[in-house]
């Protein structure tokens, strides 16, 4: 009975991986894996000197160009196969619960830095803040919920909260950007540095794929 239990648990987790998208990390190591920045041009490659000390990617950009929505500053995108696709997919399928990723800036003040998760033909899409200021200078791990109950989460008009799970069922692009600080109104040339950027499945997946080896374990003593 523990076997058979054990196997079910493993057959119900695996469902989950492979129905959906994976746990992923693009780390930047073997180059900037087809990112691009916010016009769509390629990335500066830097060796070292992330968070971790390794590979990470930068992009220049003239902050005050920020829109009322933000300025996009790195795009990860179905069309540029960015990290041969491993971000593009059902969420949703997936238990994708999380996105998070290291950045830095050398703006000079802290900076709202914000993602968002779109279609491959970039729309409809959901935007999340992150609710933590970046501080100049600093390398700073930003996550974001994504859960319909966070607050800092939007589903871009015309589409409502509703259409949630529609668009996480299909993801092709994952952006992140900045928001133009209060009062700036001269051009501020801004360094920003990407590294780690990971989405995570639910914790309640994980312990299933932990209880499985588990309960097999047993049966094996």
């Amino acid at each position: 009975m523990n076997q058979t239990i054990a196997l079910a648990l493993i057959g119900l987790a695996s469902s989950v991986s492979v129905a959906g998208v994976s746990s992923f990390v693009e780390d930047f190591n073997d180059g900037a894996s087809n990112w691009a920045d916010g016009i769509g041009s390629s990335l500066v490659e830097v060796g070292s000197g992330a968070l971790d000390g390794s590979a990470y990617v930068s992009t220049t950009t003239d902050l005050n160009t920020a829109g009322p929505f933000g300025l996009t500053l790195f795009r990860g995108q179905d069309g540029f196969d960015s990290s041969g696709d491993a971000f593009v997919g059902d969420y949703i399928a997936g238990g994708i619960t999380t996105i998070s990723f290291d950045v830095r800036h050398n703006a000079g003040m802290d900076l709202d830095i914000a993602v968002r998760l779109a279609s491959s033909f970039n729309f409809p899409a959901i935007g999340i803040q992150s609710g933590t200021l970046v501080s100049s200078g600093v390398w700073t791990t930003l996550t974001f919920a994504i859960d319909p109950s966070n607050p800092l989460l939007v589903v871009e008009p015309p589409f409502t909260p509703a259409d949630y799970e529609t668009i996480l069922s299909s993801i092709g692009n994952i952006q992140v950007s900045s928001f133009r600080p209060d009062g700036l109104s001269t051009p501020l040339e801004v360094t920003f540095d990407l590294d780690n950027v990971t989405i995570t499945p639910a914790p309640s997946a994980v312990a299933l794929l932990g209880l499985g080896g588990l309960a097999m374990g047993r049966r094996r003593r």
